[in-house]
């Protein structure tokens, strides 16, 4: 791993980790780092990812953890998970919405897979932060594949609209990394969702 991609994730999933509790989801979980992280208030954890390569140094990772955990090959941009609704007290998308083709779908998905009030814990680049990713991943610092497969950058406002278009309550904002990221905590709102539109203004790459 590029040693600024390291330092990402662990700024990543450090602010991640100390807002989980109970049965954890993690959308696109990568190689299981969260899992160094969490907090012992955490019951489970499931993990999941489109990427079958990754399988085999998940499943070590898992067989070496004492928590209850699981690895699920899937996507969520998708649709439908093979997991039953409402089952899980927080989900995590870290460094993930920005690589989403279609977000809308994904959150409706994973409003599905929340319990009543659960949450969803996120990270996504500011619209800088993503642009200096993508020149970072030229010069070797930082995963060329993952900034090739970005779809769009978020500012605050795009993000509360994205969500409470989906049925969640904007919970928590903070930029950290100088600013080039974001940490967002929503809320599932139990009801009808709006009717808003997905945002128009977000800044694509």
């Amino acid at each position: 791993m590029p040693l600024l991609s390291r330092f990402l994730t662990r700024a990543r999933l450090v602010r991640v980790a100390r807002h989980l509790s109970g049965k954890v989801l993690d959308l696109g979980c990568g190689y299981g780092e969260l899992l160094d992280y969490l907090p012992a208030r955490v019951q489970s954890v499931t993990l999941l990812d489109r990427s079958v390569e990754r399988m085999p140094r998940l499943q070590a990772c898992l067989a070496a953890r004492t928590i209850e955990a699981k690895f699920l090959l899937g996507d969520i941009s998708d649709g439908a998970i093979a997991l039953p609704p409402d089952s899980f007290d927080s989900v995590v998308m870290a460094a993930v919405l920005e690589h989403l083709k279609s977000p809308a779908d994904a959150l409706r998905e994973t409003r599905r897979l929340l319990k009543a009030s659960g949450r969803v814990v996120l990270t996504t680049p500011t619209p800088l932060g993503g642009r200096l990713h993508g020149w970072g991943s030229r010069l070797g610092l930082t995963h060329r594949e993952a900034a090739e497969e970005h779809e769009v950058f978020y500012d605050r406002q795009n993000l509360e609209r994205l969500f409470r278009a989906e049925g969640f309550s904007f919970e928590h904002y903070e930029r950290f990394l100088f600013g080039l990221n974001q940490l967002v905590i929503v809320r599932k709102v139990e009801g009808s969702i709006s009717d808003d539109k997905f945002p128009d203004q977000a800044e694509h790459r």
